[in-house]
């Protein structure tokens, strides 16, 4: 099974082909969709350090979604009703165009708890464009993917970093309320 310390280990027996095969998992976690990614944004930063990590886990995840993207588009458009159904937001990718689905696509990447696959696939049955997706898949991951490598890296470094995530998970917790409550008023 894969964890934070085995994909380590990966990198570290196969260090000059660490990037390719954090890349590799980064797209096949985005292909199977509802995996979450957290394991290999950890493992980035412990290997990389927490910039490069960051970026690696920044390419790794926008490329993976870009693919994945193009293999919803070709092959999974009939099934995603019952997607929609399931989150509001989903279905407002779905149903909208333009600029406006790629404000709702960067707003479903910030909300941590929309598998990423569920965006990906409303995206990819709406009717924005791949380069517009793109975009707003990249600038949406960017927040989640440094709280996710802020997460690991104070996680890693609880003895020193101990203060700091008990702040980042409760300021995380605020803005998941205040999302709750934004969506419910809509």
């Amino acid at each position: 099974m894969l964890n934070i310390e085995n994909v380590v280990n990966i990198f570290r027996e196969y260090s000059m082909l660490s990037i390719p095969i954090s890349l590799l998992l980064s797209i096949i976690i985005a292909l199977v969709g509802v995996v979450p990614s957290i394991f290999v944004t950890g493992a980035n930063i412990i290997f990389f350090g927490p910039t490069i990590g960051f970026l690696i886990s920044l390419i790794g995840e926008t490329v993976g979604a870009y693919i994945t993207f193009i293999v919803y588009r070709n092959g999974f458009k009939k099934g995603a009703e019952n997607i929609t159904n399931k989150y509001k937001l989903v279905g407002r990718i779905v149903e909208s165009s333009g600029n406006k689905t790629a404000l709702l696509i960067f707003e479903g990447r910030l909300v941590p708890f929309i598998p990423s696959g569920f965006i990906t696939l409303a995206s990819s049955i709406s009717n924005i464009n791949i380069k517009l997706f793109t975009i707003a898949t990249l600038f949406g991951k960017i927040p989640s993917i440094a709280l996710e490598s802020l997460i690991s890296y104070d996680v890693i470094n609880i003895q020193e970093n101990f203060i700091r995530i008990g702040i980042t998970i409760m300021s995380l917790l605020l803005i998941l309320m205040t999302i709750k409550k934004i969506n419910s008023n809509n």
